[in-house]
């Protein structure tokens, strides 16, 4: 449905000794930092990303329906064996034509290319008989909290020729980007789960893959006191659901002696209950979502406890909840090189409506 086999570089790292912590090494939460606070009492209950346009929703743009051929703005939506038009036959096409093209065909356009090299790229992968869950949410998901969501606008190609963007449009460029292209370096928390829904423990990364003390510690540190989201996997099993988390809100619902599976150096463990919430996929739409009844946010349900030591600090955890991420990651912002350059023109010209 909207999920994609994610290829994350998994950044290795020296763990903490089995008598300090319970998390191994794949599940550290000093991946992501060395500052992180670690004393439970001084974390927060509630946090949210609080950097302005960024979370929105859009498309996953499904390898089985063409990934970014498809044009989603035409009658029926085609997204295979499509013909492109010629530069003669772009010069005559009217507005509601050209806005009808794929995103793949516009961005081709705006460059020049009649020989439409990025239409071609994309359909070698894109096949009609793919999961109907394949697409590029991995580039959807960084891109949707690193970048000001888009506006239609309007580009002119260096034959004149005036092409519309919807805000799809771009998103689903700057989603290819962000999914094929990008060189910035990824961390990542935890390992992917390769069982089906239902199993789980009997394979690498599909048991204590992510420690929820150590997600907590993320959770808590990131969006309670730095204000900034962080993409997660937010479904256990096999499929990847890659999602930008906005906030979270934890209840503490009781404090008990740590029991004998703790980390060692536990002494008590507290049962948490998070509502973990999340930006998620829609239909491809010409204007822009945020703040509107179209942009959709999802939650999950998430509860486990944290063990902490005997000076309050989080040592390690176990999940209540068959539910929880299976791994969590973080992907800086990009610059747009190369034969993207003039995606950042677009991205701007659309960002600064």
């Amino acid at each position: 449905m909207k999920k994609i086999l994610l290829p994350l570089l998994l950044l290795s790292f020296n763990a903490f000794t089995e008598e300090k912590e319970a998390w191994p090494s794949h599940s550290n939460p000093r991946i992501v930092s060395d500052n992180f606070i670690t004393r439970f009492a001084t974390l927060p209950l509630t946090g949210k990303h609080e950097i302005p346009y960024t979370g929105w929703s859009d498309d996953y743009w499904p390898t089985h329906r063409g990934s970014i051929n498809r044009r989603w703005n035409a009658p029926g939506e085609p997204g295979f064996d499509l013909v492109q038009p010629t530069r003669e036959q772009a010069l005559g096409m009217t507005a509601k034509q050209l806005a009808e093209l794929a995103p793949s065909e516009k961005f081709d356009l705006l460059r020049g290319r009649y020989d439409f090299p990025l239409v071609k790229r994309v359909a070698a992968t894109a096949k009609p008989t793919a999961k109907d869950w394949a697409g590029i949410c991995n580039g959807w998901a960084p891109a949707s909290l690193n970048l000001k969501e888009p506006h239609p606008v309007k580009m002119k190609n260096a034959d004149g020729i005036e092409i519309p963007f919807g805000s799809s449009d771009v998103k689903a460029m700057l989603s290819y980007y962000y999914a094929y292209f990008v060189n910035e370096p990824t961390k990542q928390v935890g390992l992917r789960c390769f069982l089906p829904r239902g199993i789980r423990g009997l394979a690498r990364g599909c048991g204590k893959d992510l420690n929820p003390g150590a997600f907590h510690i993320i959770m808590t540190n990131k969006l309670g006191l730095e204000k900034v989201g962080f993409l997660a996997d937010v479904d256990p099993y096999r499929e990847v659901w890659n999602q930008p988390i906005t906030s979270f809100k934890s209840e503490i619902i009781m404090t008990r002696a740590a029991s004998s599976r703790a980390a060692r150096n536990a002494v008590t463990e507290v049962v948490m209950k998070t509502d973990l919430y999340y930006g998620s996929e829609i239909d491809p739409q010409w204007e822009p979502v945020l703040y509107t009844p179209a942009q959709l946010y999802e939650k999950k349900e998430l509860e486990y406890t944290i063990e902490l030591d005997a000076q309050g600090t989080i040592v390690g955890g176990e999940w209540i909840s068959a539910m929880r991420p299976d791994f969590v990651w973080f992907r800086n912002k990009a610059e747009f090189t190369g034969e993207f350059e003039m995606l950042g023109k677009l991205y701007e010209a659309a960002a600064n409506y």
